[in-house]
């Protein structure tokens, strides 16, 4: 499990940034199903995360990319941030909401989180899916909840 020793703010330079981001694909930095999906984290700012995962592996049996990989990746992207905006707090999702736009059969799914409210206790993310032409896939809102105790 990923646990960074520093935090995410918007006094984050863009070389912390990257240092973050290269522990954020170290093994089973995300989670043993982001590595079973093979999600791979490939841009983060204070603001947004984006990720990949490939259709091949994931999908359901009419062979596109599966339903809940576009939430998988999706939580995988908001919860890993809400993480580190919040300084290294647990957090939780306490709701998430996915509308499936178009489907994708092969190559590289791409889902950017963007917050859309940051509290003291919650935090809030859009999560576009994209496919490699830029199409949109799919949108996922979901809502973490910061909790005040520290992770083990």
């Amino acid at each position: 499990m990923f646990r960074p020793g520093a935090s995410l703010t918007a006094q984050t330079t863009d070389d912390e940034c990257r240092t973050l981001l290269s522990q954020l694909n170290g093994p089973q930095a995300g989670g043993e199903l982001a590595d079973k999906m093979g999600i791979e984290f490939v841009d983060l700012a204070p603001g947004h995360v984006s990720a990949t995962a490939p259709v091949s592996g994931n999908t359901q049996p009419m062979g596109l990319f599966h339903g809940g990989g576009h939430v998988v990746l999706a939580e995988s992207l908001a919860s890993m941030h809400s993480f580190l905006i919040s300084g290294g707090k647990n957090v939780v999702g306490v709701d998430l909401n996915a509308t499936h736009l178009r489907a994708a059969r092969e190559g590289v799914v791409t889902g950017r989180a963007e917050v859309l409210h940051q509290g003291r206790t919650i935090v809030s993310h859009e999560v576009k899916m994209t496919d490699e032409a830029g199409r949109l896939l799919s949108i996922v809102r979901i809502t973490n909840m910061i909790l005040r105790t520290e992770p083990k």
